[in-house]
């Protein structure tokens, strides 16, 4: 009994520290720490890595009202960690006041990334409200203040065929006369 009391109160102070950690001193949302940024796509290239694999160099511009000490956190489709982009520079981007252009890595890309081109990039802080216990999982890895459309080159999924002219009249051939 001695031993079971202390880890009650054990459990109950880790209950409360998480609940605490991820409502009570949780840093406002990305879309008001990032407010005043704007990011846009102006281009891309993709080399073939072999087999399925492909890399896509995007190049980005983030457009900055003022300057901030945010880290900018970037993924493709999705902000979970298999879409995660990395900056080309290696460090971490942070909005400037006015235009800069940021480039970004993806090596993830696949033949289906490229078979449907309509994608999203997801940008935000990195990790940001997700919360310690997603954080440890890398689940979240961007916390979304917005997005931007990226169109890579479309190539068809089906073959297309042109017009198959007309049948004829199926009339008369399937019509049965009435009993």
């Amino acid at each position: 009994m001695r031993l079971l009391t202390p880890l009650i109160g054990l459990a109950i102070a880790v209950a409360i520290g998480v609940v605490a950690w991820t409502n009570v001193f949780r840093p406002p949302p990305a879309t008001a720490r990032l407010a005043g940024v704007i990011v846009g796509v102006l281009g891309y290239t993709i080399d073939d890595l072999g087999g399925d694999r492909h890399r896509l160099n995007l190049t980005t511009t983030v457009t900055s009202t003022r300057d901030l000490e945010e880290c900018l956190g970037f993924a493709l489709d999705e902000p979970f960690a298999g879409r995660r982009l990395r900056p080309g520079t290696g460090e971490c981007p942070r909005p400037r006041a006015g235009r800069q252009t940021v480039r970004l890595v993806f090596e993830g890309l696949t033949e289906d990334d490229l078979r449907f081109p309509s994608h999203t990039l997801v940008w935000g802080v990195p990790g940001g409200r997700c919360g310690p216990i997603l954080g440890v999982l890398g689940v979240c890895v961007v916390e979304q203040a917005g997005t931007a459309a990226v169109e890579l080159p479309s190539t068809q999924v089906l073959p297309s065929f042109g017009g198959f002219g007309s049948f004829g009249p199926l009339g008369p051939y399937f019509s049965f006369p009435p009993p």
